[in-house]
């Protein structure tokens, strides 16, 4: 009793805990790189103009929110470039180039379609969160509808096929497309991303309205229950006659 108290407060601090730390490294990398690359060198400038022998801490520290400052503006300033007409070609040219090149596309792909994943609107990637039966009867699993279908792919009688990205688990940008009978499908009303969530965690982060009523625990104030007080009614007898 006491081993699995202790394993289920553990697994619920490391959900809590984690993804704020996953959080505040990917920021601090992030910056780790921008001071180092370009944060030192800015530090390095300055104090040659400036005369100085010894940089004082904050100089270091505006040398390194600079730094960031530049990377972003760069990142900014390459994604307003890319949404142009002639950024985007260039983009797509040099793109065309990597994907074809044998060791670089090795690389290049899979990230690409990392990205692609996260930072696309999925929304448009995904209309609906469905179960579908696969890999086999009996069997389901999480899928996206993600188009109405091919014209020519159609069941025998000639009902509708729409077609369902099922991802792997934990890596969702990985998965195989497959096409269903419409009627076959059960649809799930919850999000793309508690569905995202769901299939990430393996089955253990669920969408609260997917919780089973039998696993939901009634939350009872601590302490004795209050008292009920019952006032006595009195009962009403007849006079009788002296």
């Amino acid at each position: 009793m006491a081993k699995n108290t202790f394993r289920r407060h553990l697994v619920a601090g490391l959900t809590g805990v984690l993804p704020t730390l996953l959080t505040i490294l990917v920021f601090y990398k992030v910056w780790q790189y921008a001071n180092d690359s370009l944060g030192r060198p800015i530090v390095a400038q300055a104090l040659e103009m400036l005369q100085w022998k010894q940089s004082p801490p904050w100089l270091t520290i505006m040398g390194g929110v600079v730094a960031f400052l530049i990377m972003v503006l760069a990142v900014l300033t390459s994604g307003l470039l890319f949404s142009s007409l002639i950024g985007s070609r260039i983009f797509s040219a040099v793109e065309a180039r990597l994907t074809r090149m044998p060791v670089i596309s090795a690389v290049y792909n899979p990230l690409r379609q990392v990205t692609d994943f996260f930072f696309s609107k999925k929304s448009q990637l995904f209309r609906s969160v469905v179960a579908v039966e696969y890999p086999r009867k009996g069997m389901y699993s999480i899928g996206f509808v993600t188009s109405s279908g091919l014209k020519d792919v159609t069941t025998p009688d000639g009902g509708r096929m729409v077609g369902v990205f099922v991802p792997s688990s934990p890596t969702p940008f990985t998965g195989y497309t497959i096409l269903v009978t419409e009627s076959d499908l059960i649809p799930l009303p919850i999000a793309v991303e508690e569905a995202l969530r769901f299939v990430i965690s393996g089955g253990v982060i669920r969408p609260p309205s997917q919780v089973p009523v039998s696993e939901m625990q009634v939350s009872l104030p601590a302490g004795p229950p209050p008292k009920v007080e019952v006032t006595p009614v009195p009962s009403s007898t007849p006079e009788s006659d002296s």
